[in-house]
């Protein structure tokens, strides 16, 4: 340990290198996703600076409509998953908004355990919520994995980039507790940082000395099982233009990047279900704008083997993603992934064999 980490328990990682990988570009096309995304809650209680859900006018003009999603249709979309041929190796619950708001997210979290239909359940949570009693029921329903992301180290902080006034000591005992009764549950904390070139004057944005380094690690680093500062990146297209880093060289888990990818590796990987159903191949997506059907009018695996997601896939294929409504603004797939599938198009089609052709008919995602 250096003079930052100092003498601490958990494993200093970030949360995508927490599991084994296999080269996605030697197993597509998935007859089973490697995950399901599946927003309960599309409402937060943060309105963190980088975030869409803090653009108020972005979200007036794209009539974004947000909400919980009910138990009916949380259960409906894990029954669906028992249709597909293998197990899940994750079903990730939030994304969007805070799941822990939902006021069934343990039986939900329960069904879904008892359905056995994933290796791992996980939950991405602000931590805001966290206390003893919501904790036992977290643990008890059957939750595997717990992420947990912090906008500060302190109230001051918290209100100027996330817009609350957050009681950290509250915070600090619920995570403390979660981590003390936490049996087999994985715990992982992370905490943003701002590497871009904006003023470093903006108070809305996080920027982490050393001296703030040091106190994340001591403080949390013995109340989980992973740790990391992880880097604020251009992952939000077309929301935040002012708050949003260039793309640099550097990613959110600071792997290095490249300036473009021509093909999404998302929209190979996994599907994600907001909170009325409507179904997208990124969790990116948050003006769903490429939404390719939902749950409520088909099945999981007729949205995986369905047109409009076989469609998206060939344009990408062929190099179109400039030409994709919102995919081509996006920057999530240099940023946020390490997946990388630009020089592996032949041996792809290959194996899908005619599912990777157009055909007679002209890709509707493509933009005249």
């Amino acid at each position: 340990m250096d003079e930052t980490t100092g003498n601490i328990q958990a494993v200093i990682q970030a949360r995508v290198n927490s599991s084994e990988k296999v080269a996605l570009e030697d197993v597509v096309p998935l007859r089973t996703p490697f995950s399901a995304h599946i927003d309960v809650s599309s409402v937060c209680n943060f309105k963190c600076s980088f975030c869409f859900q803090a653009d108020t006018e972005r979200i007036k003009a794209v009539n974004l409509k947000r909400g919980m999603m009910s138990v009916e249709l949380f259960k409906r979309i894990v029954d669906d998953l028992k249709q597909f041929p293998d197990r899940f190796k994750k079903v990730k619950i939030g994304n969007h908004g805070e799941p822990t708001l939902h006021p069934n997210l343990p039986e939900m979290i329960a069904y879904l355990r008892d359905a056995g239909v994933t290796d791992t359940i996980e939950l991405f949570t602000n931590g805001s919520k966290l206390e003893p009693v919501l904790n036992q029921k977290l643990i008890g329903a059957g939750i595997n994995r717990i992420n947990i992301s912090l906008e500060g180290l302190d109230s001051e902080t918290y209100e100027r980039v996330a817009g609350v006034k957050q009681d950290m000591n509250a915070m600090v005992e619920g995570i403390r507790h979660l981590y003390s009764i936490r049996c087999e549950c994985r715990i992982y904390v992370k905490i943003a940082n701002y590497i871009g070139m904006l003023d470093r004057n903006d108070s809305t944005i996080l920027v982490l000395s050393e001296e703030d380094r040091t106190r994340f690690f001591s403080r949390f680093g013995n109340i989980c099982d992973e740790i990391y500062v992880e880097n604020v990146v251009p992952q939000w297209a077309r929301t935040q233009y002012d708050k949003q880093n260039e793309v640099g060289i550097t990613g959110m888990y600071g792997q290095k990047i490249r300036n473009y990818k021509q093909i999404c590796p998302f929209i190979f990987m996994y599907l994600h279900f907001n909170w009325d159903g409507s179904t997208s191949p990124c969790t990116l997506d948050w003006a769903k704008r490429v939404l390719i059907g939902n749950v409520k009018e088909v099945s999981v695996t007729e949205i995986w083997n369905g047109e409009r997601l076989r469609l998206l896939q060939v344009a990408q294929m062929d190099f179109q993603r400039h030409r994709i409504d919102f995919c081509n603004d996006c920057n999530a797939p240099m940023v946020c992934c390490n997946e990388d599938l630009d020089g592996h198009v032949a041996a792809i089609r290959s194996r899908m064999g005619q599912r990777s052709e157009t055909g007679n008919i002209n890709n509707p995602w493509l933009e005249t």
